[in-house]
């Protein structure tokens, strides 16, 4: 019997489904997509070995090819990839040069703040000319912003603007009237001031402050030259020109040149911006003297003695008029007061006659007139000028007098990180408000601490103008008195401002520091000189005892010794002289020593500030 046949069939897979079979879903990130090329790549690939050559064909310039040949490297996926790198690159050094930029603007800022802090402007003025005013005051005090010397160049550069905005109507000088039809005009000065009465005080001061900025910048570029391309000032001689046919060799590492064709003055002469104060209606009467004596002071520099002293009548008559006026002004029941009572006005010698004191102005007037007559050798004319100003002075009561100046604050400094940050957040936040007007000088001086040091200061000139001409020994006990009282009022401010905690006067610490510097100064020299002399003296005694024994050896009086006697006695003076004035020079210096942080300032911009630098 035959085994059960299995059904199979004869079609090979006939028993599976006849469903079609799916095809797999494939995942999304196991795709890759297409590397294409840039070009929609051909049926068959055209690459160089596998393609004939033909020499019939042309060959592409080389930029088509370098194109072609990078657009083969770079596929869509590397193009997009430095896309992105480049954008985010490109995101980055903006965002990094918008931080630096933002940086640098708030620095400038905070700087600025810090500059208006110690030298305030005029707030109703625009924030250009602000920054042209405190900017040129800063640039004048190089010691106080990190610079080495003065730029007077920059300085003129500001002022020259500020001056054009607040003579200009359209922009600052809205309210400023010329004093005639087109001005006065003044051969080799230019034109005349004008009248800015209508315009408020801070204006005024801020205007009066820089035409004075301006007159001293003038004083330093007298002789200076600007070139106008290259934007560089220096002396007449190193510029190139006809009129200078060897010019003085530039420094080292200044590289331009300047060119006669392209130069100008670098500044207007001094006596145009003195004269304009002087002519200005509205300036005060403090101010005008200023301004006088400056320019007084500048023309005696100068050699022109005669023009000195008339400017120096021009500054009595100015300052005479304002103690007048004031006087009428403040009583007007008062008869007027007549200036020959006060002060002669030819010599300057104060009357004091006990019942009109004379004013500030005229103490300041009568002082530098005095200064000028012992430079040009009047001893006796300046010694009764200095010696009626300090009688006037000491005859002032107390309860006479303007209030104190005010003065600029100080920013404050430490030297804690963290109180330094917080004091120039304070400063950049809240700046400090515009000072008060100080006092116009037409009244007498307050006692004050600093007019105990002008006090001192008087004395000092009067024991160096004794000791030049009559009593040396006179002189050096005036000097010594007023060394006493300069550091005895120093010492009495330093310790009222550390008992009160407030800060004290820098303008009267200035000037007691000065007056004792110089007094100090002038007893060092003083000293030496009589230690030098009385070294000579003795010299000369021993000399003279040694001819003298030489001479008498075999005379009579011999026997007797008494020629050796008295010449051994003067050589004993004579030493004991030297003696005194050197242990005197040793008790001085420790003096100096001991005042050394009352004196000095210990900056090592002291002397080499003031100077124009080279070259800008």
């Amino acid at each position: 019997m035959l085994p059960p046949r299995i059904p199979i069939s004869r079609i090979p897979g006939l028993n599976r489904s006849l469903r079609l079979p799916r095809c797999a879903t494939r995942r999304p990130y196991t795709q890759t997509s297409r590397q294409l090329a840039l070009a929609p790549p051909p049926s068959r690939p055209q690459l160089d070995f596998l393609s004939p050559t033909s020499t019939s064909l042309p060959q592409p310039p080389l930029s088509i090819h370098l194109r072609r040949h990078f657009a083969r490297l770079f596929s869509t996926e590397s193009r997009n990839y430095y896309r992105r790198k480049f954008s985010g690159s490109l995101k980055l050094g903006l965002s990094f040069t918008a931080i630096l930029l933002l940086f640098q603007v708030v620095q400038v800022g905070v700087r600025q703040a810090e500059i208006e802090y110690q030298w305030p402007t005029p707030d109703e003025w625009s924030w250009k000319s602000r920054w042209c005013l405190r900017s040129a005051q800063a640039h004048q005090n190089p010691e106080k912003i990190g610079k080495l010397m003065t730029d007077w160049a920059m300085v003129t550069s500001f002022l020259r603007d500020l001056l054009h905005r607040l003579e200009d109507p359209e922009l600052e000088g809205k309210g400023i009237v010329e004093q005639a039809e087109g001005g006065f005009l003044v051969d080799g000065v230019g034109k005349t001031g004008f009248d800015i009465t209508a315009k408020s005080e801070p204006w005024r001061r801020g205007y009066w402050q820089a035409l004075m900025g301006a007159a001293k910048a003038a004083e330093s570029l007298e002789g200076w030259m600007t070139d106008r391309k290259e934007r560089i000032s220096a002396p007449a001689e190193y510029v190139v020109g006809p009129s200078n046919p060897r010019p003085k060799p530039m420094p080292t590492k200044q590289k331009k040149v300047l060119h006669e064709e392209d130069c100008e003055p670098a500044s207007p002469p001094p006596q145009a911006f003195y004269v304009k104060i002087l002519t200005t209606r509205g300036f005060t009467t403090g101010q005008k003297v200023e301004a006088a004596l400056a320019y007084a002071d500048w023309l005696a520099y100068k050699g022109l003695d005669s023009t000195a002293d008339e400017v120096y009548q021009w500054a009595m008559d100015i300052a005479v008029s304002g103690a007048t006026s004031s006087s009428s002004s403040s009583s007007p029941s008062s008869p007027p007061l007549n200036p020959s009572e006060i002060v002669d006005t030819k010599t300057g010698i104060l009357r004091n006659d006990g019942q009109h004191f004379p004013s500030e102005n005229i103490l300041r007037v009568s002082t530098a007139l005095a200064v000028h007559q012992a430079r040009q050798g009047n001893l006796p004319t300046a010694l009764a000028i200095f010696t009626s100003v300090l009688k006037a002075r000491r005859s002032i009561p107390a309860g006479v007098g303007e209030p104190a100046t005010a003065y600029t604050p100080t920013l404050p400094r430490s030297h804690d990180p963290f109180r330094s940050f917080f004091n120039k957040l304070q400063t950049t936040l809240a700046p400090a408000a515009y000072p008060p007007p100080p006092p116009t000088g037409d009244a007498p001086p307050a006692r004050t601490p600093s007019a105990v040091c002008d006090e001192a200061a008087l004395m000092t000139y009067i024991g160096e103008i004794i000791f030049a001409s009559s009593s040396k020994e006179t002189g050096l006990a005036w000097t010594r008195d007023a060394v006493d009282m300069a550091e005895a009022t120093m010492l009495e401010m330093s310790a009222a401002g550390t008992g009160s905690g407030s800060t004290p006067d820098p303008v009267a610490n200035t000037r007691c520091a000065d007056c004792l510097r110089v007094g100090l100064a002038n007893w060092k020299t003083m000293v030496k000189q009589l230690t030098a002399h009385a070294e000579q003296e003795e010299d000369e005694a021993i000399e003279q005892a040694a001819a003298a024994a030489h001479a008498k050896a075999s005379s009579w009086l011999s026997w007797f010794g008494r020629g050796s006697k008295s010449n051994d006695s003067l050589v004993q003076q004579k030493i004991l002289e030297r003696k005194r004035w050197e242990a005197e020079g040793l008790i001085l210096d420790e003096r100096r020593a001991r005042l050394d942080w009352l004196v000095e300032d210990y900056t090592p911009y002291e002397g080499i500030a003031p100077n124009a630098s080279l070259f800008t």
